[in-house]
């Protein structure tokens, strides 16, 4: 069967306050990636129970002992809401050889799956998801790759995305537009929760930047992360509290 590359992101993370003498991540005996300052953790914790909403499951990065970003998986939509589907994690592959972490992503309400393949990259990963088929109809546009960073890691710091300088909000800010309920993502258990007020629309954000390269916190060194894409573009949102980082292809 023919295998389809979905996106291919790289991001490049500081773990010490000198980036020169920052050294490699490797695949240490518990199977993430770990250096001076950072850990990796790939599906080390996985997605279960009814909240759905979990906040150490996924691709996860701890700087310093402070964990940053979370979350990192396949969604259904760019801001995913506390009841939206999560993956099932069917497989985990830890291959010494390459050094690399697969899993398998699947949302069986869709019969869709994806597998995402995580690969220590000099002072970074390249985070790849990888497609055997193309995404269900009903998900086109829809589905892509979610990284969430915390807010109060973020607050008021710098962030430019390809050059262009700006800071991370306190609150939640950002542009939105509505959209027809037929178009919403089903959510688990049929739960809704979006209230439309009688309109039959929902309010979908539009990102605060898109680009090819973010980076993060460039004035604060403990927090610094590089993030580039070389075909699918970089998307920023900020909702719900979360700055998050979206792309799909």
């Amino acid at each position: 069967m023919k295998r389809l590359t979905f996106l291919s992101v790289v991001v490049l993370l500081t773990g010490a306050f000198n980036y020169a003498s920052c050294q490699a991540l490797k695949l240490n005996d518990l199977e993430y990636f770990e250096t001076q300052g950072v850990n990796v953790l790939v599906y080390n914790n996985l997605f279960t129970g009814g909240f759905n909403d979990e906040k150490n499951a996924g691709i996860e990065l701890i700087h310093h002992g402070v964990r940053t970003a979370q979350g990192g998986a396949v969604r259904l939509s760019n801001t995913p809401e506390q009841w939206d589907l999560v993956p099932e994690i069917p497989t985990r592959k830890v291959d010494r050889a390459s050094k690399s972490i697969e899993t398998t992503l699947r949302y069986k309400d869709y019969d869709f799956n994806s597998r995402v393949v995580v690969t220590p990259k000099g002072k970074g990963v390249e985070i790849a998801v990888y497609l055997d088929k193309p995404v269900p109809k009903a998900l086109e546009g829809s589905a892509g790759f979610n990284l969430e960073f915390l807010p109060s890691q973020y607050w008021n710091k710098a962030y430019l995305m390809d050059g262009r300088y700006n800071r991370f909000p306190r609150y939640v800010v950002g542009n939105t537009i509505t959209r027809p309920n037929s178009e919403k993502i089903k959510q688990y258990k049929g739960y809704n929760t979006s209230d439309d007020r009688g309109t039959g629309k929902f309010i979908d954000p539009l990102p605060l930047e898109t680009g090819h390269t973010f980076l993060l916190a460039p004035d604060e060194p403990s927090r610094l992360i590089k993030i580039t894409s070389q075909d699918a573009d970089l998307m920023l949102f900020n909702k719900n509290f979360k700055n998050i980082i979206w792309c799909h292809n």
